[in-house]
């Protein structure tokens, strides 16, 4: 085992010659190992645990240490005690976030994980030719189903299907044909479709700390500990519904312009199509 003086030599010449790093980093190991409680740690095991999940931070001590007058074993001692109330800090925290969710777990049962957000699933087909709108015979029902597609399409985001299926035998088009053009329609929306995700993982995080500040509070006896739990439960349970109202109301629509593309037809065709559609519907 290394002694502190042995340690910081190896420093020393380590920062004049720039070799020794592995050295540095066993001897390290070898008195964290051997009196881990000296450096804060409550054992053995979560000795290892730092060393294996902070081991970058760790080594890099050598390239910050500066002396002036006291040896590498003291600043060691003083930078691994401010890690191990870090790794502590960090395993009570994921304690409770096991916590809260098996609570959660228990709460719903066997039930459906709701709010699933739409499309998050969807795994986009190859990309297929451009599709063209057949015509249809007759000019009232050619107009009715180029018409239902155009507005299938601005709706792409909330497609599945058996909506496409039911839109497809409505306007009397091929449900490949249609499926190739929505797939093309919901590739568009991969820019709101990103942000929707980062929305619901915000919503997550807010319910994590919600769950887990109602276990706190309900854990909590002093007074004075409580109020300012409740105040922190009522923020975050405020910030919950934003967030839950926030993805409930998101809806982003296909831009006519890409609808037109899509279709291979000119957007005045799908702007007029839409606006006489939504007409004779009260939209």
């Amino acid at each position: 085992m290394k002694t502190g003086s042995c340690l910081h030599d190896l420093v020393a010449e380590y920062r004049r010659s720039g070799n020794g790093r592995d050295e540095i980093m066993e001897g390290i190991a070898s008195q964290v190992y051997a009196n881990p409680r000296r450096f804060g740690f409550d054992g053995e095991d979560e000795a290892a645990d730092a060393l294996f999940r902070y081991g970058r931070r760790i080594a890099s001590l050598a390239d910050r240490f500066v002396d002036r007058g006291l040896p590498f074993d003291a600043y060691l001692v003083t930078s691994l005690r401010f890690l191990s109330r870090t790794v502590r800090r960090n395993r009570r925290r994921e304690a409770e976030r096991q916590r809260v969710c098996e609570r959660a777990e228990a709460e719903l049962g066997s039930q459906e994980p709701a709010e699933a957000g739409p499309g998050l699933c969807y795994d986009p087909p190859e990309e297929a030719d451009k599709p063209g709108l057949p015509r249809k015979r007759g000019k009232r029902a050619e107009t009715f189903a180029s018409r239902l597609v155009f507005l299938y399409l601005k709706c792409a985001w909330d497609a599945d299907d058996s909506s496409t299926r039911r839109v497809a035998a409505a306007a009397h088009v091929d449900f490949d044909w249609l499926n190739s053009a929505i797939a093309q329609a919901r590739r568009s929306l991969d820019t709101e479709r990103a942000r929707f995700e980062r929305m619901a993982t915000g919503r997550n995080r807010s319910w994590c700390r919600l769950r887990i500040l109602e276990a706190r509070l309900r854990d909590e006896a002093e007074l004075s500990r409580r109020i300012g739990l409740q105040a922190a439960v009522e923020r975050e349970r405020s910030r919950f519904e934003r967030a839950r109202e926030g993805l409930r109301l998101f809806r982003p629509v296909v831009p006519n312009s890409m609808v037109a593309r899509i279709l291979d037809v000119p957007k005045g065709t799908v702007d007029s199509g839409l606006y006489y559609f939504k007409k004779a519907r009260g939209l």
